[in-house]
């Protein structure tokens, strides 16, 4: 009797017990995204996509939360948080059961649920907490062009810093992590390397782990799905949409299709998908382009309409368009302007009182720009515009149930780009035609623009040019020394990046001032201030420019040498100034400019830059870095390089 009790008591451990260990899946990493107001929650299984996700909501405090079966957290211990902040304010991540993973999203209370979105991904799950993103900012995304490649078509940064906070019964001690060093894969789409540092802090009987995030950003745009609709071909995803100058195949007869800064779901590339007669088949054209083709005897027929948020196109026929179906909300054109830069390149900027949906199409003689929902614009004002320009052709008219029609004669070596606001109020029409000379004395960085003051509206849209009011010639400077106060930045040896941020930025502060310049400090002592903060305050102040000063770091220790970061391209010609300055002063390798999504850089509205002036994980660097050598260099380049900036830009 005996034995056989013991063998029954042994084959339930042998159900039971492994249960956690032998889950299906593993949650790798929570990662908040503060920039992009997004969330990636990675595993090491492809059967998440297959999840069927159902979210709850609660009150007092709200909350978001939603249960993931079969998984266990491949971390240690059995909960951890992310701290963040503005709509998300914490993230718990709890295993609830043996075999359930708990997320428990902690919201704001003014947060509106309806904008909260959650995608089952290839790896992992993808939270979307606001449409509007950077919807602020004086952001305009590429959405069509002519050209096959563009100076934008490379990897984008992305940095972020998340603290895990686990509560202790000991006093506060210092802490050497050895956290796993995991690298995987976010939805093939984002590549994912995590940097532990342990730190010490004012928290009483607390432990805090701040880690790093670092993120490189293969695309643009992440493909996903392709579905037949009645009246089209719907391809949607995630990011920002964009389409280069269709092409024309014949035997068979194909339309194709380039989605230039896309990566396309590799389920796709080997499905074939039907529309009436005609099919459809996606591609990776290469690393960083995929491709449409669409087979049909009609390839005339099909015109691309983008949507309102950017990330879903409709690939319409023509012949069987109802354009009152597109959508239920109406627009009026408000405003529009022309812009000339030189002979070479000028454009035209129409402006919304609500969002927009549009189409690009573009012969060799002619570019068509459908606005269907759009029920008023005034034809007077229109014209005197456009009267004595480059743009004196193009005409513009209603048409019933399909809302604007704008059409403009081009040439064959006109290099056409288009581009729509972040809310979708606003598209950019530019044109370049190489053929033409530019006289020396009409070169100018801020475009002309054609005013007329008998049809001035109050509502213009101003194009940007530095904030600051330059009647009395004021140079207003924005520096922002990174991190500070519990937050260090990167550590080594007992070296914190702050300090090195904090004294950097004090010294540029200084040389800037003896120069005549109005210098303002987002901290000038070492105290906490959230990224929030620090936009609030730039945009409070309304410099010409801001500058954020930091260190940077890896997880290796040979890495060296100095970088310069920006994100709107406005902010171009400041960044490659200061670069340029910091490699004639800093004995250290040029890792040149880069197109980067940190938060104060993003969010900012004035020409913004972050400098990376050396690695702290590299012993010989970090020496140079707390030298005063190395920092009054590093101060004078960045001075410098503003000074120029200002030589350049006012040319003075």
């Amino acid at each position: 009797m005996k034995k056989l009790l013991l063998s029954i008591l042994l084959i339930l451990m042998f159900f039971i017990v492994p249960q956690k260990v032998f889950a299906a899946n593993k949650l790798m990493s929570v990662n908040y995204d503060t920039s992009a107001n997004m969330v990636y929650i990675t595993t090491n299984s492809k059967d998440i996509a297959q999840l069927n996700i159902k979210p709850s909501k609660l009150l007092n405090p709200k909350r978001i939360y939603f249960d993931l079966p079969d998984t266990v957290l491949n971390i240690k211990g059995s909960k951890f948080k992310v701290l963040s902040g503005k709509d998300l304010k914490e993230i718990d991540v709890m295993q609830n059961t043996p075999n359930v993973v708990r997320i428990v999203l902690y919201l704001s209370e003014n947060y509106d649920t309806r904008n909260f979105k959650i995608y089952n991904l290839n790896e992992g799950i993808f939270i979307a907490l606001n449409n509007e993103i950077c919807s602020l900012a004086n952001y305009m995304h590429l959405s069509y062009r002519d050209n096959s490649f563009d100076k934008d078509d490379y990897f984008s940064s992305v940095s972020m810093l998340q603290q895990d906070i686990k509560y202790l019964e000991k006093p506060l001690t210092s802490n050497s992590s050895n956290s796993t060093k995991n690298e995987m894969q976010i939805n093939q789409a984002l590549n994912n390397s995590t940097v532990p540092i342990s730190v010490r802090s004012v928290y009483q009987n607390a432990d805090v782990t701040v880690e790093k995030k670092n993120f490189n950003i293969k695309s643009k745009y992440y493909l996903t799905g392709v579905s037949a609709k009645s009246n089209g071909i719907l391809l949607s995803g995630i990011g920002s949409f964009s389409l280069e100058k269709p092409m024309i195949l014949t035997n068979p007869g194909r339309l194709v299709f380039d989605l230039p800064c896309t990566y396309s779901k590799p389920e796709l590339r080997s499905k074939i998908f039907k529309y009436g007669t005609d099919t459809i088949r996606i591609g990776q054209f290469e690393a960083n382009k995929a491709r449409v083709v669409i087979t049909t005897q009609n390839p005339d027929n099909y015109i691309p309409i983008y949507s309102m948020d950017g990330q879903t196109v409709l690939i319409a026929d023509k012949e069987t368009l109802s354009h009152d179906k597109l959508t239920n909300i109406s627009t009026n054109l408000t405003n529009v302007r022309f812009v000339k830069t030189n002979e070479q390149n000028y454009g035209m900027n129409f402006y919304f009182s609500k969002p927009v949906i549009y189409s690009v199409t573009r012969t060799n003689n002619k570019l068509t720009l459908y606005l269907f929902n759009v029920e008023q614009y005034n034809d007077r004002y229109f014209k005197s515009i456009i009267s004595n320009t480059e743009m004196s052709d193009s005409k513009i008219y209603l048409m019933p149930k399909t809302g604007l029609r704008y059409t403009l004669p081009i040439t064959a070596t006109d290099e056409i780009k288009v581009y729509a606001g972040a809310d979708s109020r606003t598209i950019k029409l530019e044109i370049k035609n190489p053929t033409k000379s530019i006289k020396s004395d009409t070169i100018s960085d801020i475009p002309v623009i054609n005013k007329n003051k008998n049809y001035k509206t109050d509502d213009e849209t101003k194009i940007f040019v530095p904030k600051s009011s330059r009647k009395n010639n004021d140079k207003v400077v924005v520096l922002d020394p990174g991190h500070g106060g519990i937050d260090y930045g990167a550590i080594r040896s007992g070296i914190n990046e702050k300090d090195i941020n904090t004294s950097v930025s004090l010294k540029t502060a200084a040389i800037l001032r003896s120069n005549g310049y109005k210098v303002y400090m987002t901290r000038d002592e070492d105290k906490t201030v959230s990224l929030e903060d620090r936009v609030v305050f730039a945009e409070e102040i309304k410099p010409d420019i801001f500058v954020s000063i930091h260190v940077n770091s890896s997880q290796g220790t040979s890495a060296t040498g100095i970088e310069t970061h920006y994100y709107h391209d406005y902010s171009i010609p400041l960044g490659k100034l200061v670069q340029n300055s910091m490699k004639k002063y800093i004995n250290s390798p040029d890792r040149g400019l880069l197109k980067s999504k940190f938060y104060v850089i993003n969010h900012t509205t004035m020409p913004a830059i972050l400098v990376e002036i050396g690695f702290i994980s590299n012993e010989g660097e970090r020496a140079e870095l707390v030298s005063e050598s190395r920092q009054q260099a590093t101060a004078k380049a960045i001075a410098e390089g503003i000074m120029n900036y200002y030589k350049e830009q006012y040319k003075k």
